[in-house]
Formats: structure tokens, C-alpha cells, sequence
């Protein structure tokens, strides 16, 4: 009876292990090893496939796409980092534009579509070439000669911009990237600028940290953008009759609670509290420790109190009483931000206050807005910022984080190196038209891989195009005929092909990285001649 169990227990234990391996089987969408002509016909399908759910996404009239997870979480967004995270396939063409898509976010936080594209668009060009007959190592040559050719052309084209009017360009232009409207990317580019400028006199660093620095609070609500120069947190007093507005306010800092603690009056843990005058000593020794606490924060001259920490009523009350106002349970990340604002130190309550642990805010308001408190701690001139977002649906609120966070990374970038190139699709279509001269120099079989690896840039404005509602044969037409005559054009959202006046700029570096970064993607792919399964 025992062997018969047994052996049903080992079959159901086989039976699962074959249902994970067809499961691991099917998310990698290979069913045994692969190698020479399916090979490439497997990295053309892949990169068919990713470009095609990045295309329709790409730029200001780019489509959102409504993902929904294995654990049936739901995102809807433009972002491709999100995109790409979320795709439930591991075949090693697809991992691999994960990883390219991953280090762009992680080293620009921004041109994630634009090395995908480009990546996937070289991808397909040497499908054709290799169907010509050109061997993989003379394409990846070929490629390799291009990339050090546009990397020339793009410091030639590269502007330097010094004033606040471009920076203000290549800002709206990164949130435009989102497929927010106009009026929200100018009202972003205005917060994100006014920010930064408080910032960059301060900040040593390459790239400003989002989290460091910028606060950013979603919220479903009326549709609007606020920003204050310092904290914004979305809690509520510790009660309802202290003040709700201060000005010129001291601020305190308390890590920890601010609760009584019975080793404070027996340390030694030897009294006994089970008779009536022991507990007696215990209740007063109790009321004595918090009272000479609740003396001590009020003797330190702050009128706002933020404890990280639980805090005893009766302290809550003294401190009511005298027109302090306290939050308290506050994260200790917020209360981090708040310190770089306000210059307040964070103490423990054992500690002995003095002056230079207290901090300055010019303005304290308790707000409550869609029946959620809210603190606005205004600190002029201070590098700490907060951005409030309110949007009707959850989903268009992640969409304008991302718009921020865009912006915001892009503007670091430009804050450390003033350096742009022509936006609207532009810089893209001078490159491509630039290799395709330059190809005319370049001997041998490897001038096909350059006249491709430019014909990969132009899809670029034309995905651009096709996005914004042009024919793209007629958009790349015109543009050409404005190169010709050497005058600088966009793809412009009144749905036509426009003088680049005003200027629309991008961030040179992130161009820059993004093209490194697709080609040395697609050169380590093309390097791949067999893909072997593991045997079991």
C-alpha cells in the first residue's frame, strides 16, 4: 500500500515538473537548437515583433499599451522600460533587448524606444543582408564603421545652450515623449526647469537623483500639476486642534517614539509593580518622564514637531495646548528630504536639543483636498522640490510620473553638459543622409551594412511620422527636399513637416548613448551562430 502511494506521489511530482518545463518551453518559443538560416530568420521575427509594440508607442502621438500581467496587475503606458519588463517571453533575442532597455533606463532614465528601434530596425537590415550573402562578422564591420562615423557626425551637429529658453525646450519635449498633451508638458517643463536651476549650484554630481532631490505625490483627483519649493506629505495631524497654518515656523525632528518607556524609572528591572503604591510610583514616575519630554520639545522654541515614531497622548495634548503642531509615523525617507530642506537635524528624543538641530520653514499649511490631509512645508531657495499630480484615473497619473520623471532626467543630463542636438525626428534623418554619402567612401562589402545602418536611422522620423498621422513616403520627401536646401526641419504635432524655428532640441548624450548602446546590442547578437537547448 505504502510502495503504491509512493509511486503515485513520484508520478504527480514528474507530472508538474513535465507541466514547468512546457510552460518554460513555451515562454521561450524554442522547441530544439537553432542555428545558420533559422537562426537569423529567429532574430528578424523577435526584432519584427519588438519594434512593432515600441513603434506604435513612440513619440508625443505614440499609443499607450494596456498590459496585463501574470499576477493580473494592469499598467497602461508609453514607457518602455514598463513595456519591455512586462513581456513574458524568454527568448534569448527578446532578453537581450530587455537588457538594452534596462541600461538605458538605468544609465539616461530616458531613450529606451529610440535603442530599441534602432536596435530591432538594424536587426531586420542584416536579416536582408545576410539573405544577400554577407557573412554576420562583415555586417557587425560594417556597422562598427558606421557607428564611429555618426558618433563624428553627432559632435559635429551637437549645440552647446545657454539659456533658459532651450533648456525649457529640451524638457517639454522629453515630457512630449509620454503622449501627454501640450499644455501638461509645458506646465511640467516649467516646474522641472524652476527646480533644477534651484539645483544646480547646489549638486556635484553627473545625474541629479529623482529621489534625492524630487518628490513627486500621485493623487486621483480634479486634473492638475502644483509644485513647492519643499515638502509636500500627505499626512494628517497628530490632532485637530493644533494649529493649521504657521509662518516662519522652527521645525524639530524626532527619530523614534515619544512614549513613555519603563526603564527610564527602573533600569534595573528591580521594583515590583503588583501592590497599589508601586503601581502609585509607577503611574507617577510615568507622567513625570513624559512630562519633562513634552517640556523639552516645547523649551526647544519649535512650533512644528515631525516624529518618525508613535507619540503618547498626553504629550499630543501638551503639545495642543501650546500651539504646537505635530505629525506623527512619518517615513523616515520623507523626513530625510525634509531635513536637506529645512536644515533640521534628526535627534533622538534623549538627545540634548540645541538651536542648530532645529530647522526653518517661511510656511506651514494643513490642507485637506478630496478628504486627504496634506502638509506644505514651503522652503524658498531650498534644492528639495515636490510635484503633486492629480489625475481622474490611476492610469493617466502613471502616465504624467513618467512624463516627470522623463523631463527630469533629461534636464539633469543637460544641467552637467549643456549639450543638445536638433529634435522633432531631425538629428535622425541628417545622420542616415550623412552615412549614405559617407558609404560612397567605404570599400567592400561593408558599405551595404553602412547604407543599411542608415537606412535603420531614417525609421526613426518615420516612425514619427507614421505616428503623428503623416504619410511617411511624403513626410521623408519633404524633409529630404529641406536637407537639399540645408534647412533644419521637424516632424511637428500640427501633423506637418515644419522649420525646426522655434528650436526643438533633445539631449545630445542620450542620443548618443542610445546609439551605442542598439548597435553594441545587435553586434553581440549577430556574434550568436547557434542557439542550443540544455538537455534534460
Amino acid at each position: 500500500m505504502s510502495t503504491s502511494l509512493e509511486h503515485m506521489q513520484n508520478t504527480h511530482a514528474l507530472d508538474n515538473i513535465d507541466a514547468l518545463r512546457q510552460s518554460v518551453n513555451n515562454r521561450i518559443g524554442i522547441r530544439e537548437d537553432v542555428e545558420e538560416d533559422e537562426l537569423i530568420y529567429q532574430m528578424l521575427q523577435a526584432s519584427h515583433d519588438i519594434k512593432d509594440l515600441f513603434a506604435s508607442s513612440f513619440g508625443p502621438r505614440g499609443l499607450s499599451k494596456l498590459i496585463i500581467s501574470p499576477t493580473d496587475d494592469v499598467y497602461l503606458t508609453t514607457d518602455g522600460k514598463t513595456i519591455i519588463e512586462e513581456i513574458d517571453v524568454l527568448h534569448p533575442v527578446v532578453t537581450s533587448f530587455k537588457k538594452l532597455a534596462m541600461s538605458m533606463d538605468r544609465v539616461c532614465g530616458d531613450g529606451t524606444k529610440t535603442a530599441v528601434i534602432l536596435a530591432s530596425s538594424l536587426i531586420e537590415n542584416a536579416a536582408k543582408l545576410v539573405d544577400q550573402g554577407l557573412h554576420p562578422t562583415t555586417i557587425i564591420k560594417g556597422y562598427q564603421l558606421a557607428l564611429s562615423k555618426v558618433y563624428d557626425i553627432l559632435d559635429y551637429e551637437t549645440i552647446r545652450i545657454y539659456s533658459d529658453n532651450d533648456l525649457h525646450s529640451v524638457i517639454e519635449n522629453a515630457s512630449l515623449s509620454k503622449s501627454i498633451e501640450p499644455q501638461q508638458a509645458r506646465i511640467i517643463a516649467d516646474i522641472v526647469l524652476n527646480t533644477l536651476l534651484n539645483i544646480r549650484d547646489i549638486h556635484a554630481e553627473d545625474r541629479i537623483d529623482l529621489n534625492d532631490y524630487v518628490k513627486v505625490i500621485k493623487k486621483v483627483g480634479a486634473p492638475s500639476i502644483e509644485c513647492i519649493s519643499g515638502m509636500i506629505l500627505d499626512e494628517k495631524p497628530s490632532r485637530y486642534d493644533m494649529p493649521d497654518h504657521l509662518k516662519n515656523a522652527n521645525i524639530l525632528m524626532i527619530n523614534g517614539n515619544l512614549k513613555f518607556e519603563s526603564k527610564i524609572i527602573n533600569s534595573q528591572r528591580n521594583i515590583r509593580f503588583d501592590g497599589f503604591d508601586n503601581s502609585t510610583l509607577l503611574l507617577e514616575g510615568q507622567m513625570k518622564a513624559l512630562k519633562i519630554m513634552s517640556q523639552k520639545l516645547i523649551d526647544s522654541g519649535a512650533n512644528l514637531i515631525l516624529c518618525e515614531g508613535d507619540v503618547d497622548e498626553s504629550v499630543e495634548e501638551s503639545l495642543a495646548k501650546h500651539g504646537i503642531l505635530l505629525f506623527k509615523k512619518l517615513k523616515i525617507r520623507d523626513m530625510e528630504m525634509i531635513s536637506k530642506a529645512t536644515g533640521a537635524n534628526i535627534i533622538s528624543i534623549k538627545d540634548d536639543i540645541i538651536p542648530h538641530d532645529v530647522g526653518f520653514v517661511d510656511e506651514v499649511q494643513v490642507k485637506k483636498r478630496n478628504g486627504e490631509y496634506f502638509l506644505f512645508l514651503s522652503a524658498d531657495k531650498q534644492p528639495i522640490s515636490t510635484i503633486l499630480i492629480w489625475e481622474p484615473f490611476r492610469y493617466a497619473l502613471e502616465k504624467v510620473e513618467e512624463a516627470v520623471d522623463d523631463a527630469i532626467n533629461n534636464a539633469a543630463f543637460i544641467l552637467k553638459s549643456p549639450l543638445v542636438v536638433k529634435g522633432g525626428g531631425d538629428i535622425e534623418f541628417v545622420l542616415s543622409q550623412m552615412l549614405r554619402n559617407y558609404s560612397s567612401t567605404v570599400e567592400g562589402k561593408e558599405q551595404l551594412a553602412v547604407i543599411e545602418y542608415a537606412n535603420a536611422l531614417e525609421e526613426i522620423p518615420r516612425t514619427l511620422a507614421r505616428n503623428t498621422g503623416l504619410n511617411e513616403v511624403d513626410a521623408m520627401t519633404t524633409m529630404l527636399n529641406s536637407y537639399n536646401k540645408g534647412i533644419d526641419c521637424r516632424i511637428d504635432l500640427t501633423r506637418k513637416i515644419v522649420a525646426n524655428n522655434p528650436p526643438v532640441y533633445d539631449s545630445a548624450n542620450i542620443k548618443q548613448m542610445a546609439v551605442i548602446a542598439a548597435t553594441e546590442a545587435v553586434s553581440n547578437m549577430l556574434r550568436i551562430d547557434q542557439i542550443v537547448l540544455k538537455k534534460s
